[in-house]
Formats: structure tokens, C-alpha cells, sequence
């Protein structure tokens, strides 16, 4: 299960299809780190940028780096 594996996680690395539409990392990993004392470092890999516009991705990453959760 999602919530007992990110708990007992070292770090969590988290690979996102970045052609869909931009979500909270804690509402893709369902919530898992939320009953963690200390969340693991979290990794965010945008994966098919290929297939969104040039432009968008620095939008995509902007987009997670304030909004989505991650730390790295």
C-alpha cells in the first residue's frame, strides 16, 4: 500500500506524466506521507514532456515547484 511504503520511505521519487494536467504530489501519492512524523525527501520526475509544447515545460516546473509538494 501506497501510505505504509511512503512512511517507511528513505526518500520517495515520484514520476509524474507531465502532458496531463498538474496535481498536488500528496493527492497522486493518495495522501501517503501525510501521517508521517517527517516526510522523506521527495524527488518529482516529469516524464513525456516530449509531448507537451516547448514552452510549457518551464511552466510544469514552475507549476510543481510551488504548488506540487515535492522538495527536489
Amino acid at each position: 500500500n501506497v501510505r505504509t511504503a511512503a512512511i517507511n520511505a528513505d526518500c520517495i521519487l515520484i514520476v509524474i506524466d507531465a502532458s496531463r494536467v498538474p496535481e498536488k504530489v500528496d493527492d497522486v501519492m493518495e495522501g501517503g506521507t501525510s501521517d508521517a512524523k517527517e516526510k522523506p525527501p521527495t524527488l518529482l520526475v516529469l516524464n513525456k514532456k516530449d509531448l507537451i509544447k516547448p514552452g510549457e515545460i518551464s511552466k510544469r516546473i514552475q507549476w510543481y515547484a510551488t504548488f506540487g509538494g515535492a522538495n527536489h
